[in-house]
């Protein structure tokens, strides 16, 4: 009998955990619907959806005849190009399963000196369609996982569409590599970019991390496109020694690493937003046991006589005491010294 209880708690457990996680799956999915209905591709008008799309005959062989440079034909290499997967494009409607039917465009016969009418769906150059049916074409496919939250994110409403950043007709995609990640970022967020060149930085230009390492950029629950949902969590993602439990902590560290710290770059060691001491008394400013908190007077030079808090002015500031700064375990480890 005990273990027919036991079975039943465990049953019960299992409802209790998977019923919210499902509940939240159904609500992104619902999300999802409702930004492709209030998103429709070009073709979503009653005449025109009612009207058979004439494809191309002869699929990728039609493009080809006009379109025959190295960097179109390439999209015939990449995982969209896979004629044995029916899953992608090129095994559909070939290069009009995402460019759209485009019979006006293929059947045109224009005087020398005159273009041809766009396709359905241009993703570059001048005549390039409206973001929404660009970025619909995406989206057919690529809704689920980790582009659920796509509908409503900064990218989204900032009019970002999906070949802003992604390069298709390439076997290697730089904002799907590691090395070249950041500089297709950098060519919108170019503060950013400026302050990854500052002397204290993370490794991005050596390659030894990217931009998504630490924001999910097509959309996140978290602030700045953040991958976690509070920026700690994000940093303790690779600094798991600043997490604790400290049994002495340092409030501003449990509140925001960002207090003292900026993310993408700084002229002071460590990130910091500015050298210590000072960025120390921004928030302590009160005599303290032998020494003041702030930096006023000859004894706080150099040299000067007595006990002091000279040696704040030297090597790494208050952290020559204070050394644990992100909090301490030690019993009396109050004052964060040890």
């Amino acid at each position: 009998m005990s273990r027919i209880f036991c079975l039943l708690g465990l049953i019960l457990a299992g409802l209790l955990l998977h019923g919210p996680v499902q509940a939240a799956d159904n609500f992104q999915m619902a999300q999802a619907g409702r930004w492709i209905k209030a998103n429709p591709p070009p073709e979503a008008d009653a005449a025109v959806a009612d009207k058979p799309k004439a494809w191309a005959a002869q699929g990728e062989r039609t493009c080809i005849k006009c379109h025959d440079q190295v960097t179109d034909r390439t999209i015939m290499f990449t995982a969209h190009g896979v004629k044995d997967d029916p899953a992608t494009p090129m095994s559909n409607h070939a290069c009009e399963s995402c460019h759209g039917a485009s019979p006006e465009h293929n059947d045109a016969r224009p005087a020398k000196g005159e273009l041809r009418p766009p396709v359905a769906v241009s993703f570059k150059g001048p005549m390039a369609s409206p973001v929404p049916d660009r970025n619909h074409v995406c989206a057919t496919c690529h809704m689920g996982d980790e582009h659920i939250n796509w509908p409503g994110s900064q990218h989204q409403q900032a009019d970002v569409a999906c070949t802003d950043c992604h390069t298709l007709h390439t076997t290697r995609d730089p904002v799907l590599e590691r090395s070249t990640e950041p500089q297709v970022c950098f060519t919108c967020h170019a503060e950013q970019r400026a302050e990854s060149m500052q002397f204290s930085h993370h490794p991005l230009k050596e390659g030894k991390m990217s931009c998504s390492d630490c924001h999910a950029t097509h959309g996140s629950g978290g602030p700045k496109l953040l991958k976690e949902m509070t920026a700690n969590e994000t940093c303790y993602a690779c600094h798991p020694e600043q997490r604790g439990p400290f049994l002495w902590e340092h409030q501003p560290v449990r509140d925001d690493c960002m207090t003292c710290h900026k993310p993408h770059g700084s002229t002071q060691r460590g990130l910091l937003t500015m050298r210590d001491p000072f960025l120390c008394m921004t928030c302590h400013q009160t005599s303290r046991a032998n020494h003041e908190g702030l930096l006023s007077g000859g004894n706080q030079l150099p040299g000067a006589a007595g006990v002091g808090s000279y040696n704040m002015l030297l090597s790494r500031g208050c952290e020559n005491c204070h050394s644990k700064v992100h909090g301490s375990n030690a019993p009396s480890g109050g004052m964060l010294t040890h």
